[in-house]
């Protein structure tokens, strides 16, 4: 963003804030993911950003190898897939579709109404914001299997973090900052997780400033079930393997 766009007095704007959206719905928007660009992701492949880097997947902005976000809120959908790859089908609540078979670990799998069989893949959505980038709105940073197990381990330092006071810290308290590493799959297929040797990359960088709090945790919060139903499932948003990392001693 351009210093000048920084500095203009825009204040005029709050008098008439979230106007014109009246014809536009659900249907005519998405929220961006944030994701880690893989050798074959579309943005690698055309040279807009390199391999190992955090993007913005409807915009293609790169991120670089490091950057700090802020969780606004967690939540686990099912997220439905043609076989292959072959294409994003639907988003739902976990146990809001109907007729899936399997289960979470050993895969799940379920027969649309054309008879196709598809892939039911139980996904972690974190909605964050990026305080770095913050003209860049809200984004989902979803699970992929290749990256949970280091997920897990930034689940853990944020359910027993604890403020100043040695309360119980929210989960939108803090300023996280997300570094990608070289992972391996259990294949030996190279890819980019947030693994370092074999340990979550994520660590605390500090606490959410009141400004950030008041001007866009609060209104995350607000609109995060929906935000979280809206984000961007193209085909190439897929960005990780579908197989499992390579198991290491050290979960987290």
């Amino acid at each position: 963003m351009s210093a000048e766009k920084e500095e203009m007095d825009v204040e005029y704007l709050n008098e008439v804030a979230g106007q014109g959206f009246e014809n536009m719905g659900t249907d005519e928007t998405a929220v961006p993911r944030l994701l880690i660009a893989q050798a074959l992701s579309d943005v690698v492949t055309n040279g807009q950003v390199p391999v190992g880097h955090f993007y913005n997947s409807i915009t293609g902005e790169d991120y670089g190898e490091s950057v700090d976000v802020i969780v606004c809120h967690f939540q686990k959908v099912w997220v439905e897939w043609k076989k292959n790859q072959g294409g994003y089908v639907g988003t739902y609540p976990v146990g809001g579709l109907e007729g899936v078979t399997g289960d979470n670990f050993k895969g799940m799998e379920h027969k649309d109404a054309e008879g196709n069989i598809n892939d039911v893949i139980e996904t972690w959505d974190y909605l964050v914001i990026l305080p770095e980038h913050k003209e860049a709105g809200y984004l989902i940073f979803g699970s992929t299997r290749g990256n949970l197990k280091y997920l897990k381990g930034w689940n853990t330092q944020m359910r027993y973090l604890r403020t100043p006071s040695g309360k119980a810290a929210p989960l939108f308290s803090s300023v996280w900052t997300m570094t990608t590493g070289k992972d391996k799959s259990k294949s030996g297929q190279p890819y980019f997780s947030c693994n370092k040797d074999g340990k979550s990359s994520i660590v605390w960088k500090g606490w959410t400033s009141k400004e950030l709090f008041l001007e866009y945790v609060t209104p995350a919060r607000q609109v995060a079930d929906q935000a979280v139903m809206l984000a961007d499932n193209r085909t190439q948003a897929i960005e990780a393997p579908a197989e499992e990392a390579e198991e290491s001693d050290s979960k987290y």
